[in-house]
């Protein structure tokens, strides 16, 4: 891979600026006086300024914020929310309309505005004029507040000062103020809400109280006794149910074993035996039934160790025993197990066993029966107690979610009354920390100072602004005026116009200066061999403009080969071509366009050419080179010379020029152009090349005529100096059908393609050059 060293370029940077910014920059250089004095004018105006505007004196003073001197962790102050939140409120409370009125009457400020516009004015502007800033910590995870600045600012220093005192104290005062007012209204809040508090707790406590006296035996505490109970009752029913059957099965035997013995005993008595003897009931006996039937109840119920069921039983006992003594023994138990009748007697044949027992075949009887009916009884009783107990079990979830809501409720006030209670005391040692200053206190840090040096103007800010401000002034009228009458700057503008074709854009050329020595200069046109010559040899004078001759090395000499080039392909099947090379106004370049051009077809392409001067006011080709003819156009027109002595040669070159001349008589410029006309087609017949340098298109009315003269057409462009509108104005003045020729002329070298640069330069030191502006 091949890789492209290009020399370095003393005085330059081997690669150029873009083009984009080199234009922008040819634009400034261009207008560079317009710049200049807008700089003028904004320095100008920034001198007026400082002159102008009043000083003012700025003082300030700073506050700084104690924290309280007892830690948080036991005390905690009434801070009263945020600090710059409180700072905010005591900087609006300063900046009052009272508290500014009350500073404008003691220091007698402003008393001209007052008179003139008021004092809501006056307070206006002294409110403009104070400045309040915090000062945080330098912490950045905190960014606390520590101290507080304040300043103000008046064309008196002295002023400046004592206002920035009394602002000092009002900061602290009001601070005072505040403080005193918080703890105040706190601790009075605190008061009256703590006393809202309690009567609801007392009230939520009474109805809670209230609940679980309507509700006893349905509370959640309650269903564990109230589940054992009801375990103690089913266990009781059941216990009473079996034994129930039991009795009732013993029942039925009795029954039986009864009829049986009356179904064997009854005859006999019915038929034989005497009348049942009645007899009165004794109140013991009485007394002894009842005591065997709660006996008999109270067995259905307990055991036998129960103490009323042993005292029933020695009540029983006495009973017996005083029957006993009174009836007898056989009697008593007669009377005291049947039914208040005597038992008939039996025959005298009958054994007595049998009656006796069917006797106690019928106490057992009436025993059992006595039992049934308890149990019956009990065992209703037991039912009823299950299911007022299961409804208390059932309903206790209701009861329960009803209480818990008593209790939650009665679990908030009581705790909000506790936090009530714990900050009204907090508040009260707020109270005695403030009164005894251990609590949050601002302190003047730095008194309010004397200023010595004024804070505006700003001298230095106001000159910059003055310089930054005329620099974009100037640039912004370059830009607007440039762009107000656009131009031709590069071949790409140019290549906008339909039907043009650009053969060639050609930089601002530099030649070697006039005061080398001749014979120098003799020794460099010599060598014809080397790349870069850098100064030319002729007994004649050399003119800066002929850069094919003098500079052939140059990118100018380069792009007038290059356009030669482009000329001669498109028109070498051509035995002879006129081409006129015109521009729309003068001062374009086109007669140096002419010499350098036509020169470059003779020497590099070997045509024969002649240059021909058709500019007859303002001739310039002599200016080029020294002309051994003294003869010219007009003389061979008017033929006192021929075609021999009117030309003359450009050196070793087959380059021939013929000048204007002098004019015998009147100048008639179209009558000459018919004389031309005639003379062509002779000179074509002796010159490959015809070059005409003709007249500007704008400024003469005798281009309609030699445009006709010619073969090709070409326009010469001054760069950044003929007006677009005026090119395209030319051009239609011309009346071209065919492809429009263009030569783009004077433009910014550093806006043509770096490798140029590359190509053109020679290796070593440059010669010492001078800028010539192309004619």
């Amino acid at each position: 891979m091949y890789k492209t060293i290009q020399p370095a370029r003393s005085g330059a940077q081997a690669e150029p600026i873009s083009v984009k910014m080199q234009e922008y920059w040819g634009i400034i250089v261009r207008r560079k006086w317009i710049v200049i004095v807008s700089i003028l004018a904004g320095i100008a105006v920034g001198v007026g300024l400082c002159l102008i505007l009043p000083k003012s004196y700025r003082s300030s003073t700073e506050i700084l914020i104690e924290n309280q001197k007892i830690p948080d962790e036991y005390v905690k102050g009434i801070g009263g929310g945020n600090i710059e939140a409180r700072l905010v409120m005591i900087q609006q409370q300063v900046m009052s309309r009272g508290l500014l009125g009350q500073i404008l009457e003691e220091n007698s400020l402003y008393e001209g505005l007052i008179q003139r516009d008021g004092l809501e004015s006056a307070i206006e502007k002294l409110r403009k004029g104070i400045k309040v800033e915090m000062v945080r910590s330098p912490d950045l995870r905190k960014q606390t507040v520590e101290a507080v600045n304040i300043s103000f600012a008046d064309e008196n220093p002295m002023t400046a000062m004592k206002v920035t005192a009394k602002l000092a104290s009002l900061f602290i005062e009001e601070n005072l103020k505040n403080k005193e007012q918080l703890v105040t209204g706190v601790s009075a809040f605190l008061e009256q809400e703590l006393e809202d508090a309690k009567r609801a707790l007392e009230g939520q406590e009474q109805a809670i109280s209230q609940y679980k006296t309507k509700y006893a035996g349905l509370l959640p505490e309650q269903i564990e006794g109230n589940l054992r109970a009801l375990d103690r009752l089913q266990m009781e029913l059941s216990a009473a149910t079996d034994l129930l059957h039991s009795r009732t099965d013993k029942l039925s035997s009795l029954e039986r074993s009864i009829a049986e013995y009356q179904a064997s005993v009854a005859p006999g008595v019915e038929s034989d035996g005497p009348k049942f003897i009645r007899k009165d009931l004794d109140p013991l006996i009485t007394r002894l039934r009842q005591l065997e039937q709660r006996l008999t109840t109270l067995r259905a119920e307990w055991k036998e160790t129960y103490p009323d069921i042993t005292d029933t039983k020695q009540e029983i006992m006495s009973l017996k025993e005083q029957l006993g003594e009174k009836y007898g023994a056989s009697f008593m138990d007669d009377a005291a197990v049947g039914n208040q009748d005597s038992e008939p007697t039996g025959r005298k044949d009958l054994p007595p066993d049998i009656y006796i027992y069917l006797r106690e075949l019928k106490t057992q009887r009436n025993d059992l029966l006595t039992e049934l009916s308890s149990l019956k009884n009990r065992r209703e009783r037991l039912s009823q107690l299950i299911k007022e107990t299961e409804r208390r079990v059932e309903q206790t979830p209701v009861r329960e979610q009803e209480l818990m809501i008593l209790v939650r409720d009665y679990e908030n006030r009581r705790k909000n009354y506790q936090a009530l209670l714990d900050k009204r005391l907090n508040a009260h040692v707020a109270v005695n920390m403030e009164k005894r200053q251990k609590g949050e206190q601002f302190r003047i840090l730095d008194p309010a100072n004397l200023p010595s040096k004024p804070e505006s103007p700003n001298y230095l800010q106001i000159m910059m602004a003055g310089l930054l401000g005329g620099c974009g002034l100037g640039t912004v009228l370059a830009f607007g005026l440039d762009h107000v009458n656009p131009t031709f700057r590069r071949r790409e503008d140019l290549e906008q116009i339909p039907g043009v074709r650009v053969l060639a854009t050609v930089p601002l050329f530099t030649a070697t200066s006039d005061h080398v020595p001749v014979k120098r200069r003799a020794e460099l046109s010599a060598s014809k061999n080397e790349s870069v010559v850098r100064t030319p040899s002729t007994k004649s004078v050399p003119h800066g403009g002929l850069v094919a001759k003098w500079q052939p090395g140059s990118i100018a000499a380069e792009q007038y080969r290059m356009a030669a080039t482009r000329m001669v392909l498109s028109i070498e099947k051509r035995l002879s071509t006129v081409i006129e090379i015109t521009s729309a106004l003068e001062g374009e370049g086109k007669t140096t366009t002419v010499v350098n051009l036509g020169y470059t077809i003779a020497r590099d392409l070997g045509r024969q050419t002649l240059l021909i001067d058709c500019d007859f006011r303002r001739p310039a080709l002599h200016h080029y080179v020294s002309l051994s003819a003294r003869a010219g156009l007009l003389d061979l027109l008017d033929g006192g010379a021929a075609i021999e002595e009117c030309v003359s040669m450009v050196d070793e070159a087959s380059c021939s020029i013929m000048t204007v001349g002098r004019s015998r008589g009147e100048l008639n410029e179209l009558g000459r152009i018919e004389q031309l006309r005639e003379l062509l087609p002779e000179l074509r017949t002796r010159f490959q090349y015809i070059i005409i340098n003709t007249p500007p298109v704008l400024a003469s009315a005798t281009m309609g005529s030699l445009v006709s003269l010619a073969d090709e057409v070409v326009m010469v462009i001054k760069a950044g100096s003929s007006p677009q509108h005026v090119v395209q104005k030319a051009f239609a003045l011309l009346g071209l059908t065919g492809e429009k020729y263009a030569v783009l002329n004077g433009v910014d070298e550093h806006s043509l393609p770096h490798y140029l640069y590359g190509y053109s330069m020679p290796y070593g030191g440059d010669p010492v050059v001078e800028e010539t502006v192309a004619r």
